[in-house]
């Protein structure tokens, strides 16, 4: 099911980080014990897992008792969904943009504009 609803919050994006570093599917157990900081309690992650997947950003697997989450979308894909909420909240994407540009590197500026050049320009109507 997609996510049409606000942002992630921080412990879910905690969560997802924990289980984009690791590269596997986790327990809820392992989850918990690689959380950096002061960790909150196991049904705390179960109930945090459980949201994400019913939000599509992970999924399930059960092996005897125990269920193993993997993500199901990348880092880069969470980035871009917080910078489409930026654009959408700042009630001005054209001015949010070019500040946006304006503090980008040179690199990523060369590399945006290859990006663009490579997107089809819509159909005049």
């Amino acid at each position: 099911m997609e996510d049409t609803g606000p942002g992630l919050g921080p412990l879910e994006a905690s969560v997802l980080d924990v289980l984009w570093d690791a590269g596997e599917e986790m327990s809820v157990r392992r989850v918990v014990d690689a959380l950096p900081g002061r960790t909150p309690a196991y049904t705390t992650i179960s109930t945090v897992l459980e949201n994400l997947r019913r939000k599509g950003w992970v999924d399930r697997r059960r092996t005897g008792r125990v269920w193993f989450y993997r993500p199901l979308r990348d880092r880069a894909s969470y980035a871009a969904r917080r910078m489409h909420g930026a654009l959408t909240d700042s009630g001005d994407s054209r001015a949010a943009l070019l500040r946006f540009v304006g503090d980008m590197s040179p690199e990523d500026v060369d590399v945006l504009r290859t990006l663009l050049a490579d997107v089809p320009k819509e159909a005049d109507s």
